[in-house]
């Protein structure tokens, strides 16, 4: 069993390293999304974002080099990492202090595991003092998750749209936090969480120097780890692909670009469902062209 417990300990942030790689790969490679191009865009002129305006409103814009970065670029996402603005201002079901509250949780949980690494690996550094990182994570992830459910179980509306694999997650995150809240009660100091990590990077944990409570907040925090490229946490990374390449991309394709080729590519591919609007038996091309689909049999 030990050896067990030790071997899930090692592979992780193994797994959580190599799902993530998988996952962006995979992205990558899926065909291209249509575009939003909703103005205004976080780049270019300062002018143009403050009215929404773009560079194809210049004369010969094709021609000129206009500036496609802006610092806001890099801004926005994090108001929607650090505060969730989006939540804020249009989820009408009061959700944003509880989903605030949680995704906080979830990074300072991050910071505690990083905490505990670094603490392990440089041995004349005493990280101890910084213990109020992982307290805030559990209070904040108690708080939230414990809000979440309540929030999609008693609004009558928003419990139409929670579906059993919300619950489990928000379940999930409620016993990852809660067994760490109860862990802290216990040791105040959790100095078992650093004696863990450091029998982790020494791949001999002393568990009869750990407590059960300890052990099982540490299992559940390493299947976290494992589950996060699999299921709907993996939110948070892809919104690089979401807000870089569907929201805000509005380059002009050019003659044998890579985005050209990939186009023609899935101009072929053939169409799969059928409708009074489309031939299933042609690609979408073919479709594109037809004007008579009317004599369609």
């Amino acid at each position: 069993m030990e050896a067990l417990l030790l071997f899930l300990a090692v592979l992780s942030p193994v797994a959580l390293t190599a799902g993530i790689a998988i996952k962006f790969y995979k992205i990558s490679q899926m065909p291209l999304n249509i575009r939003w191009e909703i103005y205004p865009l976080p780049k270019g002129e300062l002018e143009k974002i403050r009215y929404g305006g773009s560079y194809m409103e210049e004369i010969d814009w094709v021609k000129k080099n206009n500036p496609r970065r802006s610092y806001f670029e890099f801004v926005e996402p994090f108001k929607e990492l650090f505060f969730l603005h989006r939540v804020h201002k249009f989820n009408k079901y009061g959700l944003w202090i509880w989903s605030m509250a949680l995704h906080w949780a979830v990074g300072l949980l991050f910071g505690t595991l990083i905490i505990l690494l670094l603490d392990g690996i440089f041995t004349d550094i005493d990280l101890s003092g910084l213990v109020i990182v992982p307290i805030f994570s559990y209070v904040l992830g108690v708080f939230g998750s414990l809000g979440l459910i309540a929030k999609r179980f008693i609004n009558k509306e928003l419990k139409l749209y929670t579906s059993g694999i919300e619950y489990f997650n928000l379940i999930f995150l409620l016993l990852i936090f809660f067994t760490g809240f109860l862990s802290f009660i216990q040791d105040s100091s959790l100095s078992e969480a650093f004696i863990y990590v450091d029998g982790v990077l020494k791949l001999s944990i002393p568990f009869d120097e750990i407590s059960s409570l300890t052990i099982i907040h540490f299992l559940l925090v390493e299947l976290f780890l494992m589950y996060i490229p699999f299921s709907k946490f993996f939110h948070g990374p892809v919104k690089f692909f979401t807000f870089h390449k569907i929201l805000w991309s509005d380059e002009f394709q050019t003659k044998g670009s890579k985005e050209e080729k990939k186009i023609m590519q899935q101009l072929h591919y053939k169409v799969r469902w059928s409708g009074p609007h489309m031939l299933s038996d042609q690609n979408w091309l073919e479709n594109a062209k037809n004007t008579n689909l009317h004599e369609k049999s």
